[in-house]
């Protein structure tokens, strides 16, 4: 193998092990990559790259599921721990229970970490139908447009 696509080869793997790293050092580091793959009622989902480019992020990295008994309350405690290491945030209890966490951390360089949590299920007549979802981005982005991202506002 010549040196160029030994080169190539190292480049590719160091960066699927920073995106796959990205949320280490936070709590919820823990929920993504193991526990909720093989969950029918579970969606994770890793995005990075080019297709990314036009939100103005580098890194995307969702979870999605149905929780089972005590699994919101697990989420939800990780958030919180989270939260407190947050340059800004914005958090909303219902039901004595977090049910919207959207936190910014402290830059590395240029990139800005966000962290974004909900639990649809504390909302009025949803208990059927209950879902939680957790995101993890990296970026440029500002708080701002993360935001008009998810709500539309």
């Amino acid at each position: 193998m010549n040196t160029k696509r030994i080169f190539t080869v190292i480049l590719l793997l160091l960066s699927v092990q920073a995106a796959l790293f990205a949320q280490k050092g936070l709590q919820v580091d823990q929920l993504f990559g193991g526990p909720y793959l093989q969950r029918k009622d579970a969606t994770e989902v890793l995005i990075k790259g080019s297709r990314l480019h036009a939100y103005k992020l580098t890194l995307f990295r969702s979870i999605t599921l149905t929780p089972a008994k005590g699994e919101a309350e697990q989420f939800e405690k990780c958030v919180l721990a989270d939260a407190k290491l947050a340059i800004d945030k914005e958090l909303t209890h219902r039901q004595g229970h977090l049910y919207y966490g959207f936190c910014q951390f402290k830059p590395r360089g240029e990139t800005r970490r966000y962290l974004f949590f909900r639990d649809n299920g504390l909302r009025a007549n949803v208990h059927k139908n209950r879902q939680i979802s957790l995101i993890y981005m990296e970026g440029t982005a500002s708080p701002q447009e993360l935001k008009q991202m998810f709500t539309g506002k």
